[in-house]
C-alpha cells in the first residue's frame, strides 16, 4: 500500500492555485478595456472587442464559484468540517467587503 501522498504540481504551493491569478489578469484587462476605450480616435473602430468586458465579471464569478466549491468538497473529507468551511467562506466574504469598503462597519 502507497502511503505516500501524492505530488502535487509546481503551480500548486499551499492550497492556491497561480493559474488563478492569470486568469484573474485577464478579467481585470477585460474589464478595465471595456471601461476605458476610448469611442473617438483610431481605436473607435475596434470599439465592438472593448464591450466584451461583461467576460471579465463573468470570469471573475467563475473563479469564485470555483473556489469556494473547492474548500466544500475538501470539507466533505473531513469530518465535522463543513461549518468550518462555511466560516471561512463567510471569512472571505467579510475580508473582500472591508477591502471594498474600509470605511464600513461590515
Amino acid at each position: 500500500m502507497n502511503t505516500q501522498e501524492p505530488k502535487r504540481g509546481a503551480s500548486l504551493v499551499r492550497g492556491a492555485i497561480t493559474e488563478l491569478d492569470g486568469l484573474r489578469g485577464l478579467a481585470i484587462l477585460f474589464v478595465i478595456l471595456h471601461h476605458f476605450w476610448p469611442e473617438e480616435g483610431v481605436l473607435a473602430p475596434f470599439s465592438g472587442i472593448a464591450h466584451l468586458g461583461w467576460i471579465g465579471v463573468d470570469l471573475f464569478f467563475v473563479i469564485s464559484g470555483f473556489l469556494i466549491t473547492g474548500i466544500l468538497l475538501d470539507s466533505v473529507e473531513r469530518p465535522l468540517s463543513f461549518r468550518i468551511a462555511i466560516a471561512e467562506i463567510e471569512g472571505s466574504l467579510h475580508r473582500r467587503a472591508r477591502a471594498i469598503r474600509p470605511d464600513s462597519g461590515v
